[in-house]
């Protein structure tokens, strides 16, 4: 009844509420919240000390009453949770006291609950921290800012630069040569200093293995409990440097021989083109061949000689020259400060290159035009227009010497990768003239007939060794291979114009007189004549001299064979002619 009537006598800015007994006390607590619990010692159904412990788990802020000379009381309850305590006077001195001890223990609460909120803030951002920390894809370290050693690295840190926890903590990164030059952190650190953080610094950096990665840098120093240290986190972009370098590379390049493509080219030629870098020399050349390769060997083919073309064109200029793709089968070379004279020296050594590229199945050669710009008021459009108009008259001018030499290296290709060997080709031409004589075939089906003899299985330049040389007997895929000879040879012909008039004759030598024979199953006169001829010739032949796989046999044994094939195999007229004749 005194603290009530104190608050009441002074005016006391207090809401309460009053208990008389321990179990109305717990009833209260329950019911309510209260900022303040002021407390005697004695209740009436039992002591402080048996409510204590449910006022202190609330957190409420507990003062103590006892009587004079019961100090040792309050101490305990003090020691038991409570905030304060005030000893009873006679003269009541101690409710003159309680407003201020109010005060001050509910401050104190304000103060210790500050502190709990703030260490429980602090918690939370180092637990997040530490998830962020150890979570985080890319790498983080933190190394003490003297004497740089590791104190901490995340997991990803471990994943990227393939080191173990033992190899690294402890460790400053000269001693593992993480950072690719050792100068460069401090470097790092005295411009943090001076700006306060890094961000997003491309740098390199070296891997366990000695790989060399490229990374995102961002960086800053960090106080951990009153020492300096560098706080680094590396995005490791190694893979999206190399991905934009490849397209920055495909944009500039051709994808297929690695040189320059023309849109590179022709913005080149926009810097290049200054009365600064003149003499200007333009070089174009178109490679001589390209479909026929394409037809014969199939593209895969056609793409290595494009590239050969490619690596004779790079290593017969100078490293400041701009050599191109200009077109499918069409390259163009611009050279600045350089004259005629010399551009002529590299004009002479591409030539002569390119008839020393021996590696390749057929002959093939380059047809050349070559154009200089001396002076400003030349336009270069034009100057890129003589060179082409010179290239083109140049492949005319070489067009029949170019063919003649193609013929030999069909020739000398089908001898290496076939059982064709010259004398066969000549003896075939022996039979096939006599049998053409014979059936009084005129002078320029003779000579036809002559080149067929030679070239009626071009198509096997196409076709893989290991079937060509196979001992034993072929298997259905290995021999459906074989079959696509005369279509081949069909294609190679029909790209020049020396071989074109026996195209058809090459794409049906392997016709029989009863159309069991492939590739279009043709059958009796349907199969040119020259055709049926070769047919004969050539088995002839085979038969009196053998192959790796086929023994020879006498010659009347090869003309019975002949004769027993007439109507079948060959045209029975021409088979009674060619035995008549060796008779």
């Amino acid at each position: 009844m005194a603290f009530k009537r104190t608050v009441n006598e002074r005016g006391l800015p207090y809401k309460y509420v009053l208990a008389g007994s321990i179990h109305k006390a717990r009833e209260i607590l329950e019911e309510e919240e209260f900022d303040m619990v002021v407390c005697d010692f004695s209740l009436g159904d039992g002591t402080l000390f048996d409510i204590l412990d449910d006022i202190v788990k609330k957190g409420i802020p507990l003062i103590v009453t006892t009587g004079t000379g019961d100090e040792e009381t309050a101490v305990k309850a003090m020691k038991g949770g409570a905030d304060d305590y005030l000893i009873k006077d006679v003269e009541r001195n101690y409710l003159k006291m309680l407003s201020t001890t109010i005060d001050k223990a509910l401050e104190n609460k304000k103060v210790i609950l500050a502190r709990q909120q703030t260490e429980a803030a602090l918690r939370l951002s180092e637990e997040r921290f530490s998830k962020a920390f150890h979570c985080n894809p890319d790498p983080i370290s933190i190394s003490k800012i003297k004497g740089g050693h590791y104190v901490e690295v995340n997991e990803a840190f471990f994943e990227i630069y393939g080191y173990e926890l033992d190899e690294v903590i402890g460790y400053i990164p000269d001693e593992l040569g993480i950072w690719m030059v050792p100068g460069d952190r401090d470097c790092l650190i005295e411009e943090i200093q001076e700006q306060g953080s890094i961000r997003n610094r491309e740098m390199r950096f070296r891997t366990k293995s000695g790989e060399i990665r490229t990374t995102l840098l961002s960086a800053e120093i960090i106080d951990v409990s009153g020492e300096l240290h560098l706080l680094c986190v590396s995005k490791d972009i190694t893979e999206q440097k190399k991905a934009d370098e490849e397209i920055k590379y495909l944009s500039f390049n051709d994808k297929l021989t690695g040189l320059y493509n023309r849109a590179f080219f022709e913005e080149e030629l926009k810097r290049i083109d200054t009365e600064r870098q003149l003499p200007i020399s333009l070089i174009m050349g178109d490679v001589n061949g390209l479909k026929l390769i394409n037809d014969a060997l199939g593209h895969h083919e056609g793409d290595k000689l494009l590239i050969k073309v490619a690596q004779v064109l790079r290593k017969s200029c100078r490293q400041e020259d701009i050599v191109a793709r200009w077109g499918g089968d069409e390259f163009i070379i611009l050279l600045p400060e350089c004259d005629r004279v010399a551009a002529s020296r590299v004009f002479e050594h591409i030539k002569n290159s390119c008839q020393h590229m021996d590696d390749l199945p057929i002959q093939i050669s380059l047809s050349l035009g070559l154009s200089s710009k001396n002076c400003m008021t030349q336009d270069i459009k034009e100057v890129i227009r003589e060179a082409e108009d010179k290239m083109y008259r140049n492949k005319l001018l070489e067009s029949r010497s170019t063919r003649s030499s193609f013929i030999i290296s069909l020739e000398k290709t089908l001898r290496t990768r076939s059982h064709e060997t010259k004398e066969h080709c000549h003896r075939m031409q022996e039979v096939a003239q006599r049998i053409g004589k014979a059936v009084e075939l005129p002078d320029s089906e003779l000579d036809n007939l002559k080149l067929l003899a030679t070239l009626h299985d071009i198509g096997k330049i196409a076709i893989p060794n290991s079937i060509l040389d196979k001992p034993g007997r072929l298997s259905l895929e290995e021999w459906e291979s074989i079959k696509k000879h005369p279509e081949i040879g069909y294609r190679i012909a029909l790209s020049s114009p020396e071989l074109s008039p026996i195209a058809e004759a090459i794409l049906d030598h392997h016709e029989r007189w009863d159309g069991t024979g492939y590739p279009l199953g043709l059958k009796d006169e349907n199969i040119p004549l020259i055709s049926r001829i070769i047919a004969i010739a050539d088995t002839y032949d085979v038969m009196l001299n053998g192959r790796p796989y086929q023994k020879a046999v006498s010659k009347e044994e090869a003309l019975g064979e002949i004769e027993r094939c007439a109507g079948t195999q060959f045209d029975p007229k021409l088979a009674r002619i060619f035995v008549g004749l060796n008779c």
